[in-house]
């Protein structure tokens, strides 16, 4: 029985060709300005990120939505309107975070229980997303298995990382086994701080495969997988096969995943993983076989300064 997802199926992006129209941009969809906790007014974050390469950026504000039409961007940039809310958890654990994107209407989430909160998110045509669950100490079996119509996780936030709970990923893989249910992730930067303070800016982002530079087609593609996130390589190409040493007992999955240069590459699936190495040389070419009649799998690229990338999972219960 193939794998469920939060939409009709993710998307490899690596599925979705040039010569169609579809190019890679690079954001961030977490930031803050002064219009809550953070130090930069929303013109001097939206200019930062621009002045850096960035393609898109959210200026998701704690419990607002700092509007669009105040701030000016180039035309070729995309910038979302969205917002990080905090609805209080009824299940014990530590408040919620989550980060909405493409939404027009504010809300009181201080005062609403967190599923009222992902409902009007939706309502509205957006997105909610997970917010750096380690460092908000989330317990997926108690507060997050109670919800309903989360869009995935954040795996990477730079400002949670420097209190030493940066990476989301088990929260990801225990969720994903837990519900039977594949999501696609988020990387970040949460930043806070101006960039002179250079702690909190341009150290994590999310690159999406789109058609058209628009705020719909980027979260289109976040929701659906078409994307990955990375604090430094580049994940250029990932391709699956049935390998021909796949019996009625052992379905065995070949990976090929092309990449910057790297230094290791994890298949992490829903039980253990395999781990691709050249015994210390660099690559940019992985070939290798997935545990056998593992369900899911996600790629994990590791460059020689230590730097990550993270694909979405793949389903692997059709091959």
């Amino acid at each position: 029985m193939a794998i469920e997802t939060p939409v009709d199926g993710l998307v490899s992006p690596y599925d979705l060709a040039s010569d169609d129209g579809y190019e890679w941009l690079k954001g961030n969809l977490h930031s803050h300005t002064t219009n809550s906790d953070g130090k930069p007014s929303p013109q001097e974050r939206l200019d930062g990120y621009v002045e850096h390469g960035y393609n898109f950026l959210c200026l998701s504000d704690h419990y607002k939505i700092t509007r669009t039409d105040t701030v000016s961007w180039p035309d070729d940039f995309v910038l979302i309107q969205g917002a990080e809310f905090h609805p209080t958890n009824p299940f014990g654990g530590q408040v919620h975070h989550f980060v909405a994107l493409n939404i027009h209407e504010d809300m009181d989430s201080q005062q609403l229980p967190p599923q009222l909160v992902i409902d009007a998110v939706r309502e509205q045509g957006g997105t909610i997303w997970l917010a750096h669950p380690h460092w908000s100490s989330i317990n997926i079996l108690r507060d997050t298995l109670p919800l309903r119509g989360l869009s995935g996780i954040e795996v990477f936030n730079t400002t949670c990382r420097r209190m030493g709970r940066g990476e989301g990923s088990i929260h990801w893989d225990d969720w994903m086994s837990l519900e039977g249910k594949i999501y696609p992730a988020l990387a970040n930067d949460d930043s806070h701080a101006l960039d002179s303070a250079r702690h909190d800016t341009y150290q994590g982002w999310t690159v999406v495969r789109v058609k058209e530079r628009t705020a719909a087609a980027v979260v289109e593609a976040l929701a659906t997988g078409a994307s990955y996130g990375s604090t430094g390589p580049e994940i250029i190409d990932i391709q699956l096969r049935l390998s021909d040493q796949s019996t009625d007992k052992s379905r065995i999955v070949e990976a090929t995943v092309v990449s910057s240069e790297a230094q290791r590459i994890f298949a992490v699936c829903d039980t253990y993983g395999t781990e691709y190495h050249e015994h210390g040389s660099s690559f940019e070419t992985a070939s290798f076989s997935i545990r056998a009649n593992a369900r899911w799998s996600r790629f994990e690229v590791i460059a020689p300064d230590g730097t990550k990338a993270w694909s979405n999972p793949f389903d692997l219960t059709g091959f």
